[in-house]
């Protein structure tokens, strides 16, 4: 077992408790990110991972609605769009997704969620120094992240974001949901093309695995376009150092990690508490 420094001087009957669920849930990096805003914040608090398995995953979020010191979840892979019925209220860019990585208990007891995986990358892009304005940018990938990543980039103000995926059905439903929320961005589905695109983003999971191959070919990569992969692990893919060796600015899946950390906190009220 390792042993690692506690975030708080006491875990008490007083603490209040927020908790991850996910399946697996042993990678997950949302602890070591969020206990330490919390505990900076002067919460007594808590957030702690839980594995869900699928077929325990209705009466296992009914228990976790029902603990009376749970104040909020975290939703990972692979139930962003399951979580949805258990939500009181869906919150417009959870709705625009179809899918909620977080929710919260109101004062009236209520539970609404949002989602934060795109927002969460938008936030981390600019504080990079890299706006999302106006770029036009190729997406790799139309499940969960990739939904959230769209979304969000039309937000943002992107003049263009064209998605590839292996399912032509589900990109073309994503292209749809841009389209109907931020018709002002060109959105479509397409093949990779890296001439007519000055950001490059992978939201597929290619690179998680030893051995895997680069999610796209990176032959025609300029040196001044912006590449993005999602992946946490490892912090530098194959992808990103194949990037940064054809002299691309390459940002890791943290980007997205730290940013989101700042915009979940808000959504837990927990940022800047005294």
């Amino acid at each position: 077992m390792t042993m690692v420094a506690p975030l708080q001087a006491e875990i008490g009957g007083s603490t209040r408790l927020f908790a991850i669920i996910g399946h697996p849930i042993a990678q997950v990096k949302s602890p070591q990110t969020f206990n330490p805003r919390i505990a900076a914040a002067g919460l007594d608090a808590v957030l702690v991972p839980i594995h869900v398995v699928p077929e325990k995953f209705d009466d296992t979020v009914r228990g976790l609605k029902a603990i009376a010191n749970l104040d909020g979840i975290v939703i990972t892979v692979p139930y962003k769009a399951r979580i949805l019925p258990f939500i009181d209220q869906v919150l417009p860019m959870a709705e625009a997704v179809g899918a909620a990585n977080a929710m919260r208990r109101e004062p009236d007891g209520r539970w609404s969620g949002d989602m934060f995986d795109g927002v969460g990358l938008m936030r981390g892009l600019r504080e990079q120094g890299e706006d999302p304005r106006g770029r036009r940018v190729m997406l790799l990938g139309a499940g969960g992240a990739g939904s959230a990543v769209a979304v969000a980039l039309a937000q943002a103000g992107a003049a263009a974001v064209t998605i590839h995926d292996v399912d032509a059905v589900k990109t073309q439903a994503l292209v749809d949901r841009v389209k109907r929320a931020y018709p002002a961005c060109d959105a479509r589905a397409g093949a990779p093309d890296l001439d007519s695109h000055d950001t490059l983003i992978n939201a597929t999971p290619t690179g998680m695995a030893e051995g895997d191959p680069l999610p796209v070919s990176i032959e025609r990569l300029r040196p001044e376009m912006l590449v993005v992969d999602i992946i946490m692990k490892p912090e530098v893919t194959a992808f990103l150092s194949a990037a940064r060796q054809r002299g691309c600015k390459a940002l890791p899946g943290k980007t997205m990690l730290e940013g989101q950390g700042v915009e979940l906190m808000k959504f837990f009220h927990v940022e800047g508490r005294p």
